[in-house]
């Protein structure tokens, strides 16, 4: 299969064979994947989190961005000024069993061909999921929040159901394993989210990115149970309604989908805002 042009900008001190492995990586997954519609692909290395982190905020405040930094992913992909871009740390993935950093890399090299332009990054509501928000009294900065979660939970799937189809499982599940886990974050989220319902739902569809991303791996039997056992894991510090309605709506979502990734992600935020 034709692969993109490969354009590398170094930020650091990144070392040369750091630099050769991530081209090998790349070069190998665009053969692989169908990524004829791709000419060019950015590819930042970075060697501190610090640098990372910096570029990032500098970034975001030239161009207006709102949402987080994506300084706790172990690696980035964005279309911001109109080429995909892959954001790749050294000192971030050194905190990983290599297998899970190859999983997270591979996950942005899918990102790069299935949403590879700025398009994928906005999105308008529609009347009926505006009217559906107005409903839920959601105020206009929650609202902005809860899209923000569908949207890359979304974009994740379609993602890892990519990867799968092509044959990249074992890294999806390394790195599935490494995501199925609850922080202190979360379980103070959920402690201060009980008194406001737009705080609870935002904070319930949090939790949805690394469960759907599980959907296309639990369709292995040989994998599935110790999948879901963790995921229930990782969900241990809600009720258990609340667990199984996240369950549900993963299901539910993934059955909705199958247009383009706008209709999906306006299909998953409509179930979510009945479901959650």
């Amino acid at each position: 299969m034709t692969k993109p042009e490969l354009q590398f900008l170094i930020h650091g001190d990144v070392p040369d064979e750091f630099s050769q492995e991530v081209k090998r990586l790349l070069e190998d997954c665009y053969r692989r994947l169908p990524a004829s519609g791709l000419e060019v692909v950015q590819v930042r290395l970075l060697d501190t989190v610090h640098r990372l982190r910096q570029l990032l905020a500098t970034e975001h405040a030239e161009l207006g961005i709102a949402g987080p930094l994506g300084t706790e992913f172990l690696a980035l992909h964005d279309a911001w000024r109109d080429v995909p871009r892959i954001t790749i740390c050294q000192e971030r993935l050194a905190e990983v069993p290599h297998l899970v950093g190859l999983g997270a890399i591979r996950q942005q090299v899918a990102h790069s061909i299935l949403h590879g332009s700025p398009e994928y990054y906005t999105f308008k509501l529609s009347r009926d999921l505006a009217e559906k928000a107005q409903e839920r009294e959601l105020p206009p900065m929650a609202l902005q929040q809860l899209l923000y979660y569908v949207a890359i939970a979304v974009k994740d799937y379609e993602v890892v159901h990519l990867l799968v189809n092509y044959g990249y499982l074992d890294c999806q599940v390394a790195l599935a394993f490494h995501q199925l886990e609850t922080t202190d974050e979360d379980k103070l989220a959920w402690q201060l989210a009980q008194l406001n319902s737009a705080a609870r739902l935002i904070c319930l569809a949090s939790q949805l990115k690394p469960l759907l991303s599980l959907r296309p791996l639990v369709t292995k039997p040989s994998i599935a149970p110790g999948l879901i056992q963790q995921a229930r894991a990782m969900l241990s510090f809600l009720p258990p309604g609340d667990q199984d309605k996240l369950w549900a709506l993963t299901q539910q979502i993934t059955t909705a989908m199958g247009g383009d990734t706008h209709q999906n992600i306006a299909a998953a935020l409509q179930l979510t805002l009945e479901v959650l």
